[in-house]
């Protein structure tokens, strides 16, 4: 039993790596696509300072009536 599973850890070993450096790519486009879309609502508010506080009034009022549905 202890054979087989060893012969099952080295089977799945260079997957499993495989596995995480797909996921440590795709982390980091995540991490640039926040960072971009960060970069973009700054200057939106910068931009339209009027504009971006009504639509957070706007997201504040929604959510709150959600929150307050029973």
């Amino acid at each position: 039993m202890v054979d087989r599973l060893a012969g099952m850890k080295a089977e799945f070993t260079p997957q499993l790596e495989e596995i995480k450096a797909m996921a440590r790519q795709d982390v980091a486009v995540v991490r640039e696509r926040l960072a971009d879309g960060r970069a973009m609502v700054s200057d939106y508010v910068v931009r339209e300072p009027v504009k971006a506080l009504g639509i957070a009034l706007c997201i504040g009022v929604v959510l709150g009536w959600l929150m307050k549905r029973p």
